[in-house]
């Protein structure tokens, strides 16, 4: 049975612009994604038959799902995830945690030239990394990397 397109954060009714695209946690959008590269990859694995030194075939072994993006603003709400703790007050601390922050089941739609939408929606997320570059007169680029166990495509035909 396909999986139906998630109804995360709020509808929008056109793409934010061209080869770019949305991440939502929940019913919360997040931040307005570029530069983004999801990426399915397995470790390959030899098979012998006994008595032979010439393997019979390769098979997958381990899946590794992962996504980096760039957006040019700083995402406070993505860095409270990440780094897995914040303070409310003025100013608002983020600070780290000891263990690892539970992020589960975000979405990424995207939308090519001709409006077709494709999702992917992430199982078990971790946060890789957060990086926030600064540089004079321009716009903040703010990266993120995550890691999950798994991924569903949705896309229209």
């Amino acid at each position: 049975m396909p999986a139906a397109f998630t109804g995360a954060g709020s509808n929008l009714t056109s793409r934010a612009t061209f080869n770019s695209g949305t991440l939502d946690f929940g019913a919360s959008r997040v931040m307005y994604l570029e530069n983004v590269v999801i990426t399915v990859g397995y470790t390959l694995t030899d098979l012998f038959v006994l008595g032979s030194i010439k393997p019979q075939d390769k098979v997958r072994h381990t899946q590794k799902v992962s996504m980096t993006a760039q957006m040019k603003s700083y995402a406070p709400e993505v860095e409270m995830m990440a780094l897995g703790s914040s303070t409310l007050g003025t100013p608002n601390s983020v600070v780290t945690l000891d263990g690892q922050p539970t992020v589960l089941n975000p979405v990424v739609t995207l939308f090519d030239r001709n409006a077709k939408q494709i999702q992917y929606q992430f199982s078990s997320v971790t946060f890789k990394s957060t990086k926030a570059s600064l540089k004079m007169e321009d716009y903040t680029q703010f990266d993120v990397e995550l890691e999950a166990l798994d991924i569903v495509e949705v896309y229209t035909a």
